[in-house]
């Protein structure tokens, strides 16, 4: 009995050791399961530069997030986030269902490349969810550790800005707000993998994105028609004028 228990003793001891170890390592853990995982899902290149998460506390920060572009799309990337605040439970991040209590990304660079029924964006969604509906290569996605589950509690966007780029606006520069959103219990009573936690909150984004691109090309081809108007009714008035005058 005495050595069943100290056997037991030391496989707890392992156990915590190794649970130690693992959640030492819990920054190269999260960069390598977003750099790994999320250009799977999304079909694009992606890069973390670093990631400073509290093994105590469990809070801290991603930091250089760039979603490129998928393949098709010139501009140099989809989204930019210079950094990303999370809390999350770090005693999860070695289970099968990593729980992350908030995400809070904060003035996020993105630009929409394309047209209303089709984008950089709006690829980006469609790609994610084939992934979730099975069209993405299992093996890899496992091997990557695409295969873990999420459980988000609050996942917050806000004073992010649009850069727009599409053939209409002929050369014209036009930036526009994203909406603040706030994505909730994301997970939480469904598994939810990696895959379909992104086509959430890239069909999030893109149900704000495209009004508000719309409303930014509308009152600039509106700026433009009364400058047009303005324009052509001084050429009409001239020409009346010279009209006078015979010539």
């Amino acid at each position: 009995m005495k050595k069943l228990l100290s056997i037991g003793a030391i496989v707890v001891v392992v156990i915590v050791a190794a649970a130690f170890v693992l959640l030492g390592n819990i920054n190269t853990l999260v960069k390598e399961g977003v750099e790994q995982t999320a250009p799977l899902v999304l079909k694009a290149p992606v890069e973390l530069q670093s990631v400073d998460i509290s093994v105590f506390f469990g809070s801290g920060e991603l930091n250089g997030f760039r979603v490129g572009n998928p393949k098709g799309y010139k501009t140099d990337y989809a989204f930019n986030m210079k950094s990303l605040q999370v809390e999350l439970d770090t005693a999860s991040v070695t289970s099968d269902k990593i729980h992350i209590k908030s995400i809070t990304i904060d003035a996020p660079d993105i630009v929409f490349e394309g047209g209303f029924k089709k984008s950089n964006l709006s690829q980006l969604q469609a790609n994610a969810e084939a992934f979730a509906g099975g069209g993405g290569d299992k093996g890899k996605s496992a091997d990557n550790g695409a295969g873990k589950k999420l459980q988000i509690d609050r996942l917050i966007i806000r004073n992010g800005t649009i850069s727009v780029s599409m053939g209409l606006l002929q050369g014209k520069k036009l930036s526009v707000p994203l909406p603040t959103l706030e994505l909730t219990d994301i997970g939480k009573d469904k598994d939810a993998s990696a895959a379909d936690v992104l086509k959430e909150v890239l069909a999030a984004v893109n149900g704000a994105a495209i009004p508000a691109v719309q409303q930014g090309v509308s009152k600039l081809g509106g700026v433009a028609k009364v400058r047009e108007a303005v324009e052509g009714g001084v050429q009409k008035g001239l020409g009346k004028i010279k009209g006078l005058f015979g010539k």
